[in-house]
């Protein structure tokens, strides 16, 4: 069979997952953490470079697929919960799938101010036969429909608020939460908008007709790119290795940030009538609202990008002339079966998620592998000792600690130094090859700090005694945890772009294992030699250099305390036997909303830690080849670059 006939026949499947398997991300097992390493000395240069155990594994594709009707996908039906989660006393419960969600986002336009003229996707392509145009047509489509989804939801946000909060209208707080969600609204309204502009804009025959809106919904299910059959018998662009190798990680995310909406529509039910009932709980309905949106935002913004990727990929195999109709097979189903999805008030009455809560074990439901830096019984925070740090070798300290590879996904490449990657490229090429390489070591550095975020969450049934006198927190509770695990999918999807990224800049073969860094960023201070500092250049990047370690200490200083905060709470919480007088009521925050909350602050202060050291060795690395133009040898720019110290450590 020719390559043109395999591309049409394999692109029209898409299938369901095994009976029973778990769309849940891999943590690797590995030994408790050995107590922190406070001697400054460079790792041993001979010692050999760290590398990944596991191979990178091709997606698996799922084989019990039902016979072939000749249909584009499979609308997947998730797994069913265990019966540990539901609980013996709770009924059984339909499934909300993704798919389901997206009814409910895209249609409830009625009402609302965005207007238009219904397109379908083969309408929009119908203009044009040249392949490139119609891939921009394609993923302006999506933009323009995920757009009309979120407009959609934060009208239902909005909506929301205003259901639970009516009988409480002279809260400040409160009057400001209103006027925020109407913001939002009006600012997805504006974003719909453009999309519809820059959709029109590629359809030049639409000439003067009403701006469109798209009828059509996105593909949710399981994409089986058929990669190996495709190009077996030829390299594929290298882009398309990348989005084969991301479209399922893209799947389990759509799929877990779902669930997380869910969980998200339970904490604002519950607490939302807490709120209308008693008047209490104000902090709390606010926080899990907030919550909600950032969860429906996460899972759109997924969509959007499995979408579009699925496009790229669709309409790269395609041969010439392929007609419309066939390219939107490849890409959606086009026949819409009925809807049995969701109601439009939450998906689930507050009476039930009240009876889930009487009947379920408060424990985590999602297993989660203990890593080496967060121990569940420690109460002291991770990286208090450093307060007793001098503060230059306190951000090293911190900076190694969190680039200590101890749960990468089980997909990373082969680790590889810094000056192996520089060996196999020319002068002009270091300094994309260092940007490369530093941001891939960052990305692989937050998706373990999602990791133990997920881990500090699941630390957290010490407060089950608020629990029981408040079981809205108990949902709430629930859905910070399924958002965390939701954000570790999206920064493994990152960490294989950039992964991707660094392979192509070392000038390695993307058909093998992709690289992972295992040299750690320059954390110390670094030292600016004066005598380089003649030209403009080297002055510029010299001072910048210092500014930039500058800031990293304070950004140490507040990770460290926000981490040293997070666990006093714990320890208090721990200790209580009984909610602090005054909590919950009116707009005092409950004890687990403050922990949710430094939980947050500590996440969102290691990030921001972690991208502003990627932005200091940019720097270094700029310093370096000017104040040093005439080409160094890739070992002596190295040592020039990094206190070379590994991201393994085995003892």
């Amino acid at each position: 069979m020719n390559f043109a006939a395999i591309a049409i026949v394999t692109c029209l499947w898409a299938q369901q997952p095994a009976e029973g398997e778990q769309n849940e991300p891999h943590l690797r097992p590995i030994h408790k953490a050995p107590a922190a390493d406070f001697e400054d000395e460079p790792a041993d240069a001979h010692a050999q470079p760290a590398r990944h155990v596991d191979n990178p594994q091709q997606p698996a594709l799922h084989t019990n697929e039902e016979p072939a009707q000749h249909a584009p996908r499979r609308e997947h039906q998730p797994p069913a919960e265990p019966e540990a989660e539901r609980g013996d006393a709770e009924p059984a419960r339909p499934r909300i799938r993704p798919p389901d969600l997206l009814i409910e986002a895209l249609e409830t336009l009625r009402g609302g101010a965005v207007t238009g003229t219904p397109l379908s996707l083969q309408s929009a392509l119908a203009g044009t036969t040249e392949r490139a145009q119609q891939l921009k047509i394609a993923q302006a489509y999506w933009r323009l429909c995920l757009a009309q989804a979120d407009y959609n939801w934060l009208r239902n946000d909005r909506d929301l608020l205003a259901s639970y909060t009516q009988a409480h209208t002279d809260q400040p707080a409160l009057l400001s939460a209103r006027a925020s969600a109407r913001a939002n609204m009006r600012d997805a309204q504006l974003a719909v908008s453009q999309a519809q502009d820059e959709l029109s804009d590629l359809m030049p025959r639409r000439g003067e007709q009403a701006p469109p809106l798209a009828s059509d919904r996105p593909h949710v299910g399981d994409y089986n790119t058929q990669y190996e059959t495709i190009f077996a018998s030829q390299a594929p662009a290298p882009r398309l290795r990348l989005v084969h190798r991301t479209l399922p990680v893209r799947r389990k995310a759509i799929e877990a940030h779902a669930a997380a909406i869910l969980a998200g529509l339970d904490a604002v039910e519950s607490s939302g009538e807490e709120f209308k009932q008693h008047g209490s709980g104000l902090v709390t309905l606010l926080s899990a609202l907030d919550q909600l949106r950032r969860e429906r935002q996460a899972f759109l913004n997924n969509v959007r990008a499995y979408n579009q990727e699925i496009a790229e990929y669709a309409f790269a195999v395609a041969p010439p002339g392929t007609n419309g109709a066939t390219l939107v097979s490849m890409l959606i189903k086009t026949s819409r079966p009925a809807r049995n999805g969701p109601n439009r008030s939450g998906y689930r009455g507050f009476n039930s998620a009240r009876a889930s809560l009487a009947s379920r074990d408060l424990q985590d439901e999602i297993p989660v592998e203990q890593t080496a830096l967060y121990a569940a019984n420690d109460d002291v925070g991770l990286y208090q000792a450093l307060l007793q740090v001098e503060s230059p070798q306190r951000v090293q300290k911190l900076g190694n600690l969190l680039h200590w590879d101890r749960n990468l996904p089980p997909d990373s490449g082969n680790g590889a130094t810094l000056a192996e990657c520089l060996r196999s490229v020319d002068a002009s090429r270091r300094l994309g090859l260092i940007r490369a390489y530093w941001r891939a070591r960052e990305r692989a550095a937050r998706y373990q700090a999602l990791v133990d975020q997920v881990e500090q969450l699941s630390a957290l049934p010490v407060i089950a005694i608020e629990k029981r006198a408040r079981p809205e927190l108990g949902v709430r509770l629930q859905a910070a945890r399924r958002a965390a695990r939701a954000a570790t999918y999206d920064a493994h999807a990152q960490l294989l772009a950039a992964e991707f990224e660094l392979t192509q800049a070392a000038g390695r073969r993307l058909d093998e294992p992709w690289l992972v860094p295992s040299t750690a960023p320059q954390s110390g201070r670094y030292i600016v030699d004066v005598s380089r500092r003649a030209t403009t250049p080297a002055r510029y990047w010299g001072e910048r250099v210092r500014l930039e370690h500058e800031k990293l200490e304070e950004r140490a200083d507040a990770l460290i305390r926000a981490d040293v905060d997070r666990a006093q709470l714990v320890s208090e919480a721990r200790a209580a036997q009984t909610p602090p007088p005054g909590a919950g009521q009116n707009d005092t925050p409950a004890a687990l909303d403050v922990l949710l909350s430094a939980i947050e602050r500590q996440n969102a202060e290691t990030m921001a830690f972690l991208h502003d050291l990627t932005e200091y060795n940019v720097a270094i690395a700029h310093y370096v080849l000017v104040a040093w133009p005439d080409p160094l040898p890739s070992d002596e720019l190295v040592r020039k670059l990094v206190v070379p110290r590994s991201t393994r450590r085995d003892t």
